[in-house]
This record gives C-alpha cells, structure tokens and sequence, in this order.
C-alpha cells in the first residue's frame, strides 16, 4: 500500500489533502492546526482582549515581543497503534503533510491563529511531528528566501523591544520536533483542531525568572545557546476544537 504527500507552495495559507493511504479512502474529515502564544494563566479565559502585544516584566526589566515568526516543514500526525487506515494497516507515513517551507507568523496576541487546514482519516492521533528549519539552497527554498529575505539562513525571527530598545532576535535553529497528545486527539465528523502552544514567555527568561536581553541570544552571542534550548522545550499540542487555547 503507497502513501502520498502533498508539496506545498510557500508563504500562503493553506488548504492542505493529506496522503491518505489508497485513493478509495473516503474516510478523511477536516483538522485545522492552530498556534497559540497565550499564557498559562490565560489559557482558560477565551474571552481575553487580543489587542496587546506579549510583554514579560521582572524587577526593573521588561520585554515586550511585537511580532515572532518561525519557519515550518514537514509535518506529520502519528496514528495511535490502536487506529488503522482506510486499508486495515496502521502506517504512520499515512498522514505526512510536506510543508516546504511555510512561514508562521505566531499570534502575539492571545488569539489563536489556524494557518494550516487538512484532511486527514478519522481516528485516534498520538502525536505531531513537524521541523522547525532554515532554509536551505532547494528552489523552494531558495524562492521562499527570495519572497521573504529576513529568513536567510534564520528559522525563528522575533522583534520588539527590551527596556524601550528595540531588538531583532534571529535564531538558526534546526530542529525536528516531536510532541505527543496527552490525551490523543481523537478525529471524528465535525469540528476538528490540535493547537500547539509556544510559551513565548519563556524563551527569554531564566528559571529564576529573570529576563534575557535578546540581542545577547543572536547567533555568536553568550545566550544564544541558552534560548535555543529553551524554545526547543516550549512547545506543546493538544486537541483544541473550539480554539480557546487551551
């Protein structure tokens, strides 16, 4: 049995098919992928304005992110082993979704942002899998550089400010990311959206809380390391079909 992936052109939102595991399978519904920034405290409070920028305050210091987007590729839901295609057979390359490469603006908001939408067959879904990427030197990338040239050689890219100076942070971190539900996201008619979750918050703050001026995080710099980690452990997903968050 052949799965199929769908290349995707860049930089637009998407309306993505994934390979399904025979063409016969009519058994796909719906999932869009959100992303949301919201803070932990806020995560149950749906009703929260979205008109202000993430900022985080420690003692005389304070960062204020007004915008952070990262570079997406290559995303893949896992079946749970108790789930089976259209066919009988659990296969996990039966929902790879290629990205290559996609431009996420995350929300610096408490809005919940759903660029991607798919299709993918019902069922139970242990895990998401996706690369946080640079570019590389592919036409597709090499395109996707040309549309977007703050992305050269850079995967993550934030702006804002720090005690009132402005920064840019950029990052080249090359990472495959792999996050499993808990609970799984069970697939069905209807509604269907998994959110991954970036504590933002938490890229520039050390586990004292204080804060981590970002122009000392870019690459070559004494805390670039230090963040690179950090947002490498930020991340979670989790079935979110009303988009609140959390």
């Amino acid at each position: 049995m052949q799965s199929r992936t769908v290349s995707i052109p860049v930089a637009v939102l998407l309306a993505l098919t994934t390979a399904a595991c025979d063409s016969t399978d009519t058994g796909r519904q719906a999932m869009g992928i959100s992303f949301s920034t919201k803070a932990a405290a806020l995560a149950v409070a749906s009703a929260q304005p979205a008109s202000f920028n993430i900022t985080v305050t420690n003692g005389a210091n304070t960062l204020v992110i007004t915008k952070a987007q990262l570079v997406l590729r290559e995303l893949e839901l896992k079946l749970s082993a108790t789930s089976t295609c259209a066919q009988g057979t659990v296969e996990d390359s039966c929902e790879e979704i290629e990205l290559g490469p996609m431009l996420i603006d995350l929300p610096v908001t408490d809005a919940v942002l759903t660029p991607i939408t798919t299709q993918v067959p019902a069922g139970t879904y242990r895990e998401i899998e996706f690369d946080i990427r640079r570019p590389g030197t592919d036409p597709a990338d090499v395109a996707f550089v040309t549309t977007n040239p703050n992305f050269n050689n850079v995967s993550i890219r934030v702006e804002g400010t720090y005690n009132g100076t402005p920064f840019v942070f950029t990052s080249e971190l090359d990472q495959e990311v792999q996050i499993d539900f808990n609970p799984p996201v069970v697939i069905t008619e209807g509604n269907n959206n998994a959110t991954i979750a970036v504590n933002i918050r938490s890229w520039f703050t050390n586990a004292d809380g204080t804060l981590i001026s970002p122009a000392t995080a870019n690459p070559g710099q004494p805390n670039a390391s230090i963040v690179s980690e950090k947002i490498k452990v930020s991340l979670r997903a989790f079935e979110d079909d009303d988009k609140d968050g959390s």
